[in-house]
């Protein structure tokens, strides 16, 4: 080879080459962002349309539906969902994959903006908000104090917001679970009535005596002055003083006016104590683990100021540590594995100088690779890493195959330069080959179709591919120099390596003369599969849950928060008193008046941990007390995302309601389901308002004004707000407390007349109480219920799909009502279908790339046969270990299609070399396949004991994501199994098929009256 020749010419350029990588690669290890998860924009938007104090049914008629309808045209639209609930709706849209998510939030802005007359006329703003992989919080801390907090907002954002958002590298902090004070001008019922205000009057007299209005710019001597109008209120009493009526009567008559706390809503408990909840944010780029440590240290002196005395700033969830221990988990394995593959390497070659050599495409093809990834924008993460970690064992293929080459034509010429070149010649095109083999089984993931997977995959993708290349480089160039400083040759390696050699060509002589026999055995080696493959375990997401379990609170009623909170105590009382016995580090409960949700953080110390998350779940599950609010299930994670689900749709909520019912106790009786819970929020109850539109009439009111009224009583005004020295505040006119507490009061509220006259609401209207749904879910523009379940150890999501549409179909549905799987089954089944579709095309592309440089398509058909042995051993190898088949493992197959052929291609490649040089078939057959059994065997056992450490341990990605030993069972069983029936097997296969292409020929040609000669 060229490159090869000229390394040998210029060793000085070559070292220099070599050394300037090392060092761009070592900056690059210091320069390169850390983080948990790539750069990614996730196809997803969620609208949050905050409409407060209103009822479900109300933001889904008026809001919900309307918004879906005007986004329904929008393209590229997977799935759309919305929830509502009392105080607004959140629709999330889901697009395809590739699709401009910026450009789709513009396109929705604008929508919105059109569709802004049939809104109701209150709706403030509509947030929309988009998902990336850096936008996860980086540091999430809890604040819990023996003191109370409740007043404490201002202090926290002083002494610990502001602080920590002016470090550098930090985008944002969010505070949450403690309130900022506001302005509440609370109205008197009975004074509005005796001093005849009407209440939409005043709220727009307030609107206009408190505003800032820009209002242009003067041009005065040479200099441009900005023009601003405004009319502030400058204090608490200015607000009281403000003169309402042409007869004097200011606010403070007839309203009081107080600064202080809006009602409570929700609260956090952690370890049994109030909590504050704060989220730490970094900024793209940014290096997680640096920003990390400026935060916490930062925490540390806001630790020592005098009023955070008594105040426990609980770390909660540091990303930075987990992304530090998965990527010491992933060195460590990997550092195992490189260790294993040098003790191996030495093992066959017996020689320390030799080893040394080979090993050394390992640093060095890490650290371009380090390099490239740099000057490509590419971040160290988990997937990068486990790129990385994945090519150790197969940066050595290369180098070893040129290094036999090189000694074996050293052991016939002394002269260790001209000897070198053959030898790296001979070989040239099998690495070369090779090495695309192995990169090009990725290219269906980075170019094609794109999916969750795809997209994670293209990152391990892009480092495994650089690496290769690296190590190739390596191989052709630098490893010859040093070769050919070396004295001798490397001889036949290890006395048992030479015994082997001699019993594998008697046992390959024989083989090749029964072929009928090795047909039979290749038959029933590929029929063998269903045996394993009907008994391997198949989750494509399997259930999670390592270091953490979720409860769900599914409420009967919608309860006061005290009442609630006395459940929680009940409920958190139980898990204090048997912390040691469920291993738990911490549990954390979020919980409002119709929602609630406990998260047990498990112990990621292995040596605190005793049992796994799933023995911890049914023991907690058989012994949790009941509770009178509702029930507690556990919301089971999946690796995937979302848990399983199946949808009841149909036209109303309380048409579903029923169905829903049954669905979930047939659900509930179904082997293997657990956790069955059906997610229909808890029933609320309701005023209903009817307005006797002739009556109205008589006064002089129209319904839509005795509603605006209404809703400006009952919910509140908020006005624009109020400026102090301590910043804003919101300023919000509403009536006082008692006066909207009671039905007596509703009655009575009081109302103007047209005429000025002061009437109350039960003049004009009716008052009574209906039920209404706690919220009100739609799954593409169908109203629908949820039921929710998990799996028992050993039931796959495939079996739970087949026993739930067995017990759902037989049910009995009105018109316009049915069921669906939820979105986690169609993922499973899109995600397994891409993956199967990507890899038959990584298929053609490594038949395609052999057939080109090979310049024949019968060596290739011999060659790809390797493929299918290694999924032969995949599923013997699962089946022996009693792992379960999961997308990891699909991943594992595909990194494996690319290496199974490399041998295939170094045996054929140096057998039809030996048939150019004159050797027989069966001859050049037996001698080549000896040749290469030292190289075949040494880089089959070096990628194998790379994945060792990794098959053996539970190392997950991102810490608790999906582990990866699926992954590296699937390469080390298809690999080895691969290995040695790829031995036995494919010179029989490659004379067969060669057999079946001459016969072609020869009845070709006969017809034509033509001789074939066979070589």
């Amino acid at each position: 080879m060229r490159i090869t020749r000229l390394s040998l010419a210029r060793p000085v350029t070559t070292a220099m080459f070599f050394v300037c990588m090392v060092v761009i690669g070592v900056i690059a290890s210091q320069r390169l962002p850390l983080e948990s998860l790539p750069d990614i924009e996730f196809p997803f938007l969620m609208l949050n349309v905050p409409y407060r104090n209103s009822t479900p049914e109300e933001v889904d008629r008026h809001i919900a539906r309307p918004i879906e309808e005007s986004l329904a045209t929008l393209p590229g639209i997977r799935n759309m969902q919305s929830d509502s609930q009392a105080d607004g709706t959140k629709i999330q849209l889901q697009f395809d994959w590739g699709q401009q998510v910026a450009a789709r939030g513009a396109e929705i802005r604008d929508k919105i903006d059109a569709l802004r007359s049939e809104l109701p006329s209150d709706l403030e703003r509509v947030f929309i908000q988009r998902f990336n992989g850096a936008d996860q919080a980086m540091l999430v801390y809890r604040i819990s104090a023996s003191r109370d907090l409740t007043n404490a907002y201002d202090m926290l954002d002083r002494n610990l917001v502001r602080r920590l958002q002016r470090l550098p590298g930090v985008s944002r902090v969010s505070l949450y679970g403690v309130q900022r004070k506001d302005v509440r001008i609370a109205l008197s019922a009975e004074r509005l009535g005796a001093y005849r205000v009407d209440l939409r009057a005043l709220a727009e007299q307030l609107r206009k005596a408190n505003f800032s209005l820009s209002a242009g710019d003067v041009y005065e001597g040479g200099m441009r002055y900005y023009v601003k109008a405004e009319d502030r209120f400058a204090d608490l009493d200015a607000v009281r003083k403000l003169r309402i009526n042409a007869q004097g009567l200011r606010l403070g008559d007839i309203a009081e006016i107080r600064y202080g706390l809006p009602p409570l809503t929700e609260r956090r408990h952690l370890n049994q104590r109030n909590a504050i909840g704060l989220d730490v944010y970094k900024e793209t780029g940014a290096n997680l683990v640096e920003v990390g440590e400026r935060v916490k240290a930062e925490v540390e002196r806001v630790r020592q100021l005098p009023e955070m005395q008594g105040i426990a700033l609980v770390m909660f969830n540091d990303a930075a540590e987990d992304v530090k221990r998965s990527l010491s988990e992933l060195i460590e394995a990997g550092l195992l594995g490189a260790l294993f593959s040098l003790a191996v390497l030495y093992v066959f070659l017996r020689d320390w100088k030799m080893t040394l050599i080979v090993t050394l495409a390992v640093p060095l093809s890490l650290l371009m690779t380090l390099g490239v990834m740099y000057f490509l924008g590419y971040s160290l993460n988990i997937l990068t890493l486990m790129g990385l970690m994945l090519s150790i064992g197969m940066l050595v293929d290369n180098a070893v195959v040129v290094t036999e080459s090189i000694f074996q034509e050293r052991s016939h010429d002394s002269q260790a330069a001209e000897a070198t070149l053959r030898g790296v010649s001979k070989v040239g095109l099998a690495v070369v080959l090779g090495t695309a083999a192995t990169a090009i089984v990725f290219l269906p993931n980075i170019f094609g179709v794109q999916n969750e997977i795809s997209v994670f995959l293209s990152h391990v993708a892009i480092t495994i591919c650089v690496s290769l290349a690296a190590s190739l480089l390596v191989a052709v160039t630098l490893i010859p120099q040093l070769t050919t400083r070396l004295p001798g040759s490397a001889g036949s390696g290890a006395p048992w390596m030479q015994r082997l050699s001699a019993r594998y060509a008697q046992l390959l002589g024989w083989s090749l003369h029964h072929r009928g026999l090795m047909l039979l055995f290749t038959l029933l080696v590929v029929f063998s599969v269903a045996l394993p493959a009907s008994r391997v375990k198949m989750d494509f997401f399997p259930q999670g849950g390592a270091t953490r379990l979720v409860l769900g609170w599914h409420f009967n009623n919608v309860y006061r928060l005290d009442k609630v909170e006395e459940s929680v105590n009940r409920l958190e009382n139980f898990f204090q008193e048997n912390r040691e016995r469920f291993e738990l580090e911490s549990f954390y409960t979020y919980f409002t008046i119709n929602n609630a949700q406990t998260v047990l953080y498990l112990h990621k110390d292995p040596k605190l941990r005793h049992k796994n998350a799933e023995q911890i779940a049914e023991e907690v599950r058989s012994s949790m007390p009941k509770l009178a609010i509702g029930e507690v299930n556990f919301d089971l994670e999946r690796s995937g995302g979302e848990g399983l689900a199946v949808n009841i749709w149909g036209e109303t909520t309380e048409g579903l309601r029923p169905l829903a019912r049954q669905a979930e106790q047939v659900l509930r009786s179904v082997p293997g389901l657990t956790d069955v819970r059906l997610e229909a929020g808890a029933t609320d109850r309701e005023l209903r308002v009817q307005v006797d539109r002739e009556r109205a009439r008589l006064y002089g009111l129209s319904s839509s004004q005795i509603a605006e009224t209404i809703s400006g009583a009952m919910r509140g005004t908020p006005l624009k707000p109020y400026r102090s020295r301590s910043g804003e505040s919101e300023l919000v006119l509403e009536l006082r407390a008692e006066d909207r507490t009671d039905i007596d009061a509703l009655r009575a509220l009081p109302l103007q007349a047209g005429d000025g006259r002061a009437l109350r609401l039960d003049a004009v209207a009716q008052i009574g109480i209906a039920q209404t749904p706690g919220g009100i879910h739609r799954e593409d523009r169908h109203t629908a219920l949820k039921v929710r379940f998990g799996t028992a150890k050993g039931v796959t999501a495939e079996d739970a799909r087949k026993r739930v549409s067995a017990v759902l179909d037989a049910l009995q549905y009105p018109p316009g009502y049915g069921w669906s799987y939820g979105q986690a089954f169609d993922e499973d089944q899109q995600g397994l279908q891409s993956m199967l579709i990507n890899m038959l095309l990584a298929l053609a592309c490594i038949y395609l790339v052999m057939a080109a440089l090979f310049e024949s398509v019968l060596a290739p058909s011999a060659i790809i046969t390797g493929i299918l042995f290694s999924f032969v051993g995949v599923f013997w190898f699962f089946f022996l270990t009693g792992t379960t088949f999961s997308f990891m493992a699909i991943i594992g197959m595909l990194v494996l299609m690319g290496i199974v052929v490399n041998n295939g291609i170094v045996l054929i490649d140096h057998v039809q070399q030996l048939r150019e040089a004159g050797l027989s078939r069966e001859a050049a057959l037996i001698q080549g396949s000896r040749d290469r059994l030292r190289p075949i065997l040494m880089t089959a056992c070096t990628t194998i004991l790379g994945m060792l450490p990794l098959a053996l341990s539970q190392t997950a990605v991102g810490s608790d994501g999906p582990p990866y030993f699926p992954m590296a069972r699937a390469i080390i069983g298809g690999l080895a199994f691969a290995t040695v029936v790829s031995l036995l097997v494919l010179p029989t296969l490659y004379l067969m098929i060669e057999d079946v292409g001459y016969w072609g020929l020869r009845t070709a040609r006969r017809a034509r009256g033509e001789t074939l000669k066979r070589t």
